[in-house]
């Protein structure tokens, strides 16, 4: 008479039905964790798709920004590259305009050189702007390190954060310069800072 197939036992006694729930269960805690896994792996996705996006207009404004400087001075064009820069990292559309005026010495440090700035920023969109609303996210920026304002731009950097961030839509402001007339500061610039720019550039 034939035997009927049982479960394989590698242990004694063998008890071919605990055998059978044995392995089910490792066959469940297997596609289990196989689960958790692969949730772990979408969630950053996951975070992308729910990423804050904001309805917003662009604003034009313009401000008149006179430089006061002790330790570090700047050419009326020295002063607008660093500053157009400035403007451009905190998200000002491209069709900026930075005038120099009040200059004195041609391409030559000034007591008191001067900008007309006249940019298009990003505001949240009211009611009736519609029409011309579009998306945009929040971007932290760092204004200060290489490249960018250094240490000898301390007093520069500081007068940016009082005069013109307040033309740009932000939060979570990070600044630390400790400005001392005639002396350079020992540490780099810290300014960094959420704004807004376009979802899609």
């Amino acid at each position: 008479m034939a035997r009927s197939a049982q479960p394989f036992c590698d242990a004694w006694p063998c008890d071919p039905g605990a055998t059978w729930i044995a392995e089910a269960l490792i066959n469940i805690m297997f596609r289990f964790g196989a689960l958790l896994l692969a949730c772990a792996l979408l969630e950053p996705a996951r975070g992308a798709a729910r990423e804050e996006v904001v309805p917003v207009v662009w604003k034009t404004q313009e401000l008149r920004f006179d430089y006061v400087g002790f330790t570090s001075k700047y050419s009326c064009d020295g002063l607008r590259d660093k500053v157009e820069g400035v403007l451009l990292r905190l998200g000002a559309r491209r069709d900026l305009e930075v005038r120099p005026f009040g200059c004195s010495r041609m391409g030559a440090p000034e007591s008191l050189p001067s900008l007309q700035i006249k940019i298009s920023t990003l505001i949240p969109a009211g009611q009736g702007d519609a029409k011309d609303t579009l998306e945009a996210r929040w971007e932290t920026v760092s204004l200060g390190g290489v490249g960018k304002l250094t240490s000898g731009d301390c007093e520069l950097a500081d007068q940016i954060r009082t005069k013109i961030l307040p033309l740009f839509t932000s939060r979570n402001l990070k600044s630390q310069t400790d400005c001392v007339p005639h002396q350079l500061p020992a540490g780099n610039i810290l300014l960094n800072v959420d704004v807004l720019v376009p979802a899609k550039n």
